[in-house]
């Protein structure tokens, strides 16, 4: 790959953004690298200079990766918290071949990324995340309670269950299938058989979910689908290992039994691309001290508006569980 080119995938994120909220995202964020699962993650970085700051780890979904949310971690910064957005394995700019993955080491990721949190900074950690990063948000939280280290809170826009199969067909054109008695165990035997048999076969990523649907009509005048097609660092293929650990990856805690990690679930209303049921379903399974909250919008925007409402809901609740 030649200089030029390497620079314009890097940089290819600067196309979604307004030029104005680019340039104050350039004028703050950092890079920083740190090795995890066998490979070196890229990390933006927007430090406060308190070092006693609150610091919060954003989590991207499936095929994301931290240049689509500058604008909603510059808005946490701007409310006075260290923002921390890695790149999971295998996606964006971290390395590690291109959608070759699975949901523990994106887990594991977070949490390897957490303990430099906690060594780096001095104050309170916080996890949050959106679609599936959500779950992961969770995954990694009861990861983290499992050892003793929970973060103070997290806040998960979408939840979904890892060990139940019935979430990785929703994610799916195939949820509906979900629905009849047996198929969904019968989806993730197969799909475990296949990932043993051939880890690293190809399955096409874009074709298999609504991402059509990831957002709602108010996004329509950004362009935004397109150029997410077009994006180099979006995810084209996944493995077959990434799909079946999907629908076969228990949490560390499982909802029922989550005492630790104090967690806000908010929910979007429109979404098209994933029903909403089922994060109300996880929700209403989960344990512990915790908040519920739905929300007027789509799977994701990237309009101001949408990261003001989910600025005002999860400070609201960390500020509650920090006091």
């Amino acid at each position: 790959m030649n200089i030029d080119k390497a620079h314009s995938d890097q940089t290819y994120w600067h196309c979604y953004h307004d030029p104005a909220l680019l340039a104050r995202v350039l004028a703050v964020v950092q890079t920083r690298h740190l090795p995890s699962t066998g490979v070196e993650l890229h990390i933006d970085l927007y430090q406060q200079t308190d070092p006693a700051a609150p610091v919060l780890i954003l989590n991207h979904g499936g095929g994301g990766y931290g240049g689509l949310f500058v604008g909603l971690a510059l808005a946490f910064y701007e409310q006075g918290y260290t923002v921390i957005v890695p790149d999971q394995k295998g996606q964006g700019r971290s390395g590690g071949a291109m959608g070759d993955f699975t949901v523990a080491e994106a887990v594991q990721n977070i949490v390897d990324v957490a303990a430099w949190a906690m060594q780096e900074f001095a104050g309170p950690l916080y996890l949050c995340g959106g679609s599936i990063g959500g779950g992961l948000t969770y995954a990694a939280a009861a990861a983290m309670a499992s050892q003793g280290k929970p973060p103070l809170a997290a806040v998960c826009l979408n939840l979904f269950d890892f060990g139940d199969p019935v979430t990785g067909l929703a994610f799916t054109r195939f949820a509906a299938l979900a629905k009849i008695p047996g198929l969904a165990r019968a989806c993730r035997a197969m799909s475990g058989l296949l990932a043993k048999l051939a880890p690293h076969l190809r399955l096409p990523y874009r074709p298999l979910a609504r991402f059509e649907n990831m957002m709602d009509e108010r996004d329509l005048a950004l362009g935004f689908y397109a150029k997410w097609q077009a994006d180099p660092l979006t995810l084209r293929t996944v493995t077959a290992r990434y799909f079946a650990s999907m629908l076969d990856t228990a949490f560390a805690i499982p909802l029922e039994a989550n005492t630790d990690v104090p967690v806000l679930v908010i929910n979007q209303k429109r979404d098209k691309m994933v029903q909403p049921q089922l994060t109300l379903d996880c929700y209403q399974r989960l344990s512990g001290r915790k908040a519920y909250v739905e929300i007027d919008w789509g799977h994701f925007s990237l309009l101001p508006e949408f990261n003001a409402e989910l600025i005002t809901q999860g400070k609201q609740w960390l500020d509650k569980i920090s006091k």
